[in-house]
């Protein structure tokens, strides 16, 4: 870290800016902190980008997608500006180097190290491919070491830096580092894609191992010809190793695995270690702990307000020579004093329970709560009513609610960590998790219930009414709550801090089904006549209406982004953007008998690229009742006879790794790759 010159700006956005971390031909990095403490990587765009409107619109379009990128290994943008007179944009540290500084620094790592490192990245790649991101320049400086693993940043900004369509020949840019670069990036007419990364990932597996990349090092030029032409150097790769490291490093992309492949190739899926000791050798593990120490005292020497102790976060921070982002999604949180952090913790009676900014539904959990989980996963009803299903934000958690509750699971477990027992209403209870994963709430006949799953505390919002659905803002801080009736008001908003009444939406007074926007701006409504309905919750009104949305659950409807609307129609489901109204697409099963049949679920994961729809016949047989899935991105027709088969009450992973559901056929609960449609677990 260095101190800022002294024409570096002191503040950024909310940020003040504490130490600069490096600068790269994209701009500068600077380590900054809010008003509450909290640290963050923030990332200044050079002058020569921010008058380029063709960069502002590439910019903007890459961030939208990377706010979608949330996983162990991959980042999560905090803040950004793209249309300030500088853009910018802040995202979570990370607690260690480059993998580039790494290596040079402290020598190649062993194998076990490597495998457990390309595990991480591979299952990053897996991630952000299905949400239609290439990162384009992958390579040693983007990936950060941690304690707990890999960090892959810089995603989407490559991308937003390179060919524009406006571009001739002479103008055109490319993407991405020489030396990790695969053959199409330079010939492909339309520029790399996802299997141009896998490419990289090789060329990253070899220099972790050999502090060289496959093809040398050299003048740009001879190490692309070399890339184009010649076989890579795999002569000091371990055996095991070498097959999986060969198959990325083909000439041709049609070639190599994908990402996924790759990993089960790798062993499968990692969890973060616990600390650097836990996969790496001592002198790395020294090197990764040495830069956490240099962070905190930086922190400290500059007297940032809440640096003793009130970090709260699980910090992954970037190291001094950092050029390029940290974005990390996925964190859990250390209070003070754990794992080696500053300043020492209050005792226990003092603390009481802490104020997180993200929890694992697995561990933050009340005594109440755990006291009444049952030895077997347990279904909460009461009788043979129905139950609905959620996954927590981690993804590691299936909360299942009933008549006689709310149920947690760990569905990898295979265990019930939690039970919140209470009477539901029967077609009531659909539980959700606020997007830390602190709060888990439902919409009942009598308001809508909030439950903070470590304090044990319960709140009831628009208490007395009868409310059809509720759902959290992206940002945590209000509960939407949709009237089932008997209010002046179809839509309240609520404060989960102060718990007040903040907005209220004029329209309909029967919301059965809702959901708002990631920005906050919008919400959609689905009554109980069919009708659906888009308000702007700045001027609280109705802006927009349509027809023949048939009536499903209480998240029948859903806002896959700022400006794009997934909801039911009679034979399928309908995607349009409420900004351009002719960008439409149907996934519609067109052979369904409709004097015969009715869609019963309507669910999609941008992660996997999926839209899942089932149908049931009106007399509610279910032995005859199917599923039919489709590629959200082109509205492709996937199913498939060899498919696991229908399923009910679905539920889909966060990060379209898994869908969840009742068997039509049988008993318990599936849970089904969410792209393979194959059986991976049940309970």
């Amino acid at each position: 870290m260095q101190q800022p010159a002294p024409h570096d700006p002191r503040e950024v956005g909310p940020y003040r800016v504490i130490a600069l971390l490096g600068s790269g031909g994209m701009g500068r990095v600077y380590l900054g902190m809010d008003s509450d403490g909290r640290p963050a990587a923030v990332k200044v765009v050079r002058a020569e980008y921010a008058y380029d409107p063709g960069f502002r619109e590439r910019f903007a379009r890459e961030l939208e997608l990377a706010r979608r990128v949330h996983g162990n290994y991959t980042p999560r943008v905090l803040a950004a500006d793209t249309s300030g007179q500088t853009p910018w944009l802040a995202t979570e540290y990370v607690m260690g180097p480059s993998l580039q500084d790494l290596v040079s620094g402290t020598g190649p790592l062993p194998e076990q190290s490597v495998r457990f490192m390309a595990r991480g990245i591979a299952q990053a790649l897996e991630r952000v491919h299905a949400t239609g991101l290439v990162h384009r320049d992958l390579k040693p400086g983007n990936v950060m070491v941690a304690a707990e693993g890999p960090q892959v940043i810089d995603f989407g900004i490559a991308h937003a830096m390179g060919d524009s369509p406006e571009a001739g020949e002479e103008g055109r840019r490319f993407a991405g580092t020489p030396a990790f670069m695969a053959p199409e990036s330079v010939d492909s007419e339309h520029g790399p894609g996802p299997a141009a990364d896998v490419f990289a990932l090789g060329g990253v597996m070899v220099y972790a191992l050999t502090g060289q990349g496959p093809f040398g090092d050299g003048h740009p030029s001879t190490v692309l010809y070399r890339i184009a032409n010649l076989d890579p150097d795999l002569a000091r790769v371990p055996p095991s190793l070498r097959g999986v490291i060969a198959a990325c490093l083909e000439k041709d992309p049609t070639s190599r695995p994908n990402a996924a492949q790759v990993l089960h190739a790798l062993g499968g899926p990692v969890a973060p270690a616990s600390a650097s000791a836990a996969w790496s050798p001592p002198n790395t593990a020294a090197r990764i702990d040495e830069v956490a120490h240099e962070y905190h005292s930086t922190v400290t020497a500059q007297g940032v307000p809440g640096a003793k102790g009130g970090l709260g976060g699980r910090l992954l921070i970037a190291g001094a020579a950092t050029v390029a982002l940290a974005m990390v999604a996925g964190l859990g949180v250390w209070t003070e004093g754990q794992a080696g952090l500053i300043g020492g913790s209050p005792e226990p009676e003092e603390q009481g329970v802490a104020q997180r900014d993200t929890c694992d539904a697995t561990e933050h959990l009340a005594p109440e709560f755990t006291g009444a989980a049952k030895e077997e996963p347990t279904a909460p009803n009461d009788d043979e009513g129905v139950f609905y299903t959620e996954f927590s934000g981690d993804g590691e958690v299936l909360a299942v609610a009933g008549t006689g509750g709310v149920a947690l699971w760990s569905w990898r477990e295979g265990t019930e960590v939690a039970r919140i027992e209470t009477p539901i209403p029967m077609l009531y209870g659909h539980p959700s998790f606020s997007p830390n994963d602190c709060l888990l709430a439902y919409a009942s006949d009598d308001g809508a219930h909030v439950y903070d799953l470590e304090s044990g505390e319960h709140t009831v919002h628009a208490e007395g009414f009868d409310i059809g659905s509720i759902a959290f803002t992206d940002d945590g801080e209000s509960l939407v709550v949709g009237a089932g009736g008997g209010t002046d008001s179809a839509v309240m908003i609520y404060d989960l801090e102060t718990r007040e009444l903040t907005d209220t939406l004029s329209g309909p007074y029967s919301v059965r089904s809702i959901d708002v926007s990631p920005d906050g701006a919008h919400v959609v409504g689905q009554d109980y006549s069919e009708q659906l309905y888009l308000w702007e919750v700045e001027s609280g009104e109705v802006i927009g209406q349509s027809t023949d949305s048939p009536l499903l659950g209480p998240h029948g409807v859903s806002m896959v982004d700022d400006s794009t609307i997934l909801h039911p129609i009679s034979n399928g489901a309908h995607r349009m953007n409420i900004d351009v109204p002719s960008d439409t697409t149907d996934f519609v099963d067109e052979d369904m008998d409709a004097e015969e049949f009715e869609v019963h679920d309507v669910r999609y994961s941008v992660a996997a690229d999926r839209v899942y729809v089932t149908y049931v016949p009106k007399d509610y047989e279910f032995e005859d009742a199917y599923m039919k899935v489709w590629e959200y991105s082109t509205g492709q027709d996937l199913t498939a006879d060899e498919n696991e088969g229908y399923m009910h009450e679905i539920a889909v992973h966060p990060e379209g790794e898994v869908i969840s559901g009742v068997p039509g056929h049988g008993s318990g609960m599936w849970f089904v790759d969410a792209v393979e449609l194959r059986l991976v677990e049940q309970m």
